[in-house]
Parts: C-alpha cells; sequence; structure tokens
C-alpha cells in the first residue's frame, strides 16, 4: 500500500514540476483573424499593434519583425481601400444608369490583389514574431540544465532517480 501511494506522490510530483514552467496560455498574445480584419488579443484584453510592439520591445529580433509586419498591414489596408473604391466606384454608376468606366474597376481589382498578399505577409510576420518573443522568454527563463527523472523498480523495492 505504502508502495502506490509513494508511486502516486511521485508521479503527482513530476506533473506538478512540469506544469509549473509551462506558461499559461491566458498571458499569451495571440493573433486572431476574421473577415473584418486582424485583431490581437492576451486573454480578454485586445491590442493594438503599437501595443503589441510595446509587448515585444523587450526582445530586439521580435521587436524588428512586428515592425516589418505592421509596415505591410498599413500598404494592405491603402491598396484594398483604393482597390475598393475603384471597383465600387463604377458599380455604382452602373447602377445609377450612368456610363461607368470599366478600367477603373480593372485597375481596382489589380490594387485588391494586391492588397492579398501583403495581408497574408502581416499575419506571417506577426505570428513569427509572437512566436519568436515567447520562444526567447521560455529559453533565458529555463534551466540550464532539464532534470532528467527515472522511476522504476530494483531489488529493493521502487527506486526513484533525478538527475540534473
Amino acid at each position: 500500500m505504502k508502495y502506490i501511494l509513494l508511486t502516486l506522490f511521485t508521479i503527482t510530483l513530476l506533473a506538478y514540476s512540469q506544469s509549473s514552467q509551462a506558461q499559461n496560455t491566458e498571458d499569451k498574445l495571440y493573433l486572431k483573424s476574421n473577415f473584418w480584419g486582424n485583431k490581437f488579443y492576451k486573454g480578454d484584453t485586445i491590442y493594438s499593434i503599437n501595443g503589441v510592439l510595446k509587448e515585444l520591445a523587450v526582445n530586439e529580433q521580435p521587436y524588428n519583425l512586428m515592425l516589418k509586419a505592421k509596415k505591410d498591414n498599413t500598404f494592405a489596408q491603402i491598396f484594398g481601400a483604393a482597390g475598393g473604391l475603384l471597383i465600387g466606384w463604377p458599380l455604382g454608376t452602373a447602377l445609377g444608369g450612368g456610363e461607368p468606366k470599366w478600367y477603373l474597376a480593372g485597375i481596382g481589382a489589380a490594387f485588391a490583389a494586391i492588397s492579398i498578399p501583403l495581408s497574408i505577409n502581416f499575419k506571417k510576420k506577426a505570428n513569427q514574431a509572437i512566436k519568436d518573443h515567447y520562444s526567447l522568454i521560455t529559453a533565458s527563463s529555463k534551466w540550464k540544465h532539464k532534470p532528467t527523472y527515472y522511476m522504476g523498480m530494483s531489488a529493493t523495492g521502487l527506486k526513484l532517480r533525478v538527475q540534473f
């Protein structure tokens, strides 16, 4: 009976020590994309890109990557808005009974097509910056040598070996 209790206690202790090293997922930044745009969350709090940049300012490489992502997002929004305007203007003219200039719709479609890869690059760079930020944080806070655990049976009973 005491071996079973000792085994359960050891397993609980090992599980607790591993879970205490993991960071809570509610404390992590993440990017959520939908039809209406991209939003950064940390727990239930919504962050702007500038708020995310303040969070990433402690690590130079993720911060610079997020600056590039911000630039891509700005250009994607400009090209997307211009494309939507240039597509919508001839459509509105046609619905109103006027003579539409369809070449404007073609130019607008080109602008909208340019905004799509820029938006995809923004998402990739932003997610990579957040991932790099947390990997640098966890790498600096972890032990240099992880303990290894070994539990087994010996000639005299149950044995537990922790090696640092």
